[in-house]
């Protein structure tokens, strides 16, 4: 069997491979998933909205916490895998899927890892100044 360049691969690949990767799907999935969230509210009975709610929460939760530890990883700017500062900069924008849950954790957390990375490159110049 070839590989055409067409399985998972090739989608980590386009990514931008390995950690950058990771960081990027940390920052789409819950963004995605925002919209599957939004279409099974109607389709699944009321009985089950709090535990649909809770997943949505713990796919941010997940994204968060992936984010950080990646930083955590890697946390100077110029040791970081070409794109990793980028895919963990605009990770902001997991504060919607947290605001759309009212899950105020998450919309506080969201925050964290993009403050934490302008905070990193700030001192870095600094102490290179």
């Amino acid at each position: 069997m070839t590989s055409q360049g067409n399985g998972f691969g090739s989608l980590i690949d386009r990514l931008g491979g390995g950690v950058v990767a990771l960081a990027r799907l940390c920052s789409i999935v819950p963004f995605v998933y925002l919209f599957v969230y939004v279409g099974g509210a109607f389709l699944i009975p009321k009985s089950l909205g709090p535990t649909w709610v809770w997943i949505q929460r713990g796919v941010v939760s997940a994204a968060i916490v992936c984010l950080l530890v990646l930083f955590f990883q890697h946390p100077r700017p110029e040791r970081r895998p070409a794109g990793l500062t980028h895919a963990m900069a605009i990770s902001f924008m997991l504060v919607l899927p947290a605001i759309v849950t009212s899950y105020w954790v998450g919309v506080i957390g969201a925050f964290v890892t993009p403050l934490l990375v302008i905070g990193s490159a700030i001192w870095e110049r600094a102490r290179r100044a």
